[in-house]
């Protein structure tokens, strides 16, 4: 079985073992979960222009059946609530494109129909630590989005540029990890950067590489996906 990653310019290929025709219905009986450990570098966003913590989303996607399952979106981005503060949908917008194929929806959650209670969470401050069931054997590709706002710097300025203004006050991008794992108990992945999103406009597509990304880079200290 092979897991594709989409990264908006084009596809990575990753191997993963499956199991065998005979013993996939028996597989998915069982269940494992896959644990997302996540540690935030404090520091990092209280130096931006409004020192509050960055909104993350954690989802998982099925290359089998082309299942997208959302794992956690924090509360300002999932229900729509900024506090009063201009709605930000370059938050989160490459989570928005796969929340909008997993619910029929179009364009982020709003007040009137905010994503689930049971996947929106508060915004983690340190740590952030969450969990889904899947069927043993079940290969899922998984993604994680992370997005300060007001972390401008050179490359993405708070002044307008190129006739651009940054009406949201976004600064740096959205960055997004991710990797695949297998649901076996006891399987490891390593997240890696797969690009980043707009600082003008909400996308659907990644541009590779971290050019101009500085502290944006440093948001989130360490992350590690395991299978119970």
């Amino acid at each position: 079985m092979q897991l594709i990653v989409l990264l908006g310019l084009g596809f990575t290929v990753v191997s993963c073992r499956g199991p065998s025709v005979s013993r996939i219905s028996e597989a998915q009986k069982r269940t494992v979960d896959v644990v997302f450990e996540i540690d935030l570098n404090q520091e990092v966003y209280q130096a931006s222009s409004y020192g509050k913590p960055p909104q993350m989303a954690v989802w998982i996607a099925n290359p089998d059946d082309q299942s997208i399952r959302t794992v956690m979106v924090t509360y300002h981005a999932g229900a729509c609530d900024w506090g009063g503060q201009v709605e930000r949908a370059v938050a989160l917008p490459y989570w928005v494109s796969y929340y909008n194929r997993q619910t029929g929806t179009s364009g982020p959650p709003t007040k009137e129909h905010p994503a689930p209670d049971a996947v929106t969470y508060a915004t983690p401050k340190t740590h952030l630590t969450v969990v889904t069931r899947v069927p043993e054997g079940s290969c899922w590709n998984y993604f994680i989005e992370v997005n300060v706002s007001g972390d401008f710097n050179a490359d993405f300025p708070k002044q307008p540029k190129n006739g651009h203004t940054d009406r949201d006050g976004n600064g740096q991008p959205s960055l997004v990890y991710g990797g695949s794992i297998e649901a076996v108990r006891e399987a490891v992945s390593q997240p890696t950067v797969l690009g980043h999103t707009d600082q003008y406009e909400p996308t659907s597509k990644l541009t590779e590489g971290t050019g101009g990304l500085t502290t944006a880079l440093e948001l989130l200290k360490s992350m590690k996906v395991f299978c119970r």
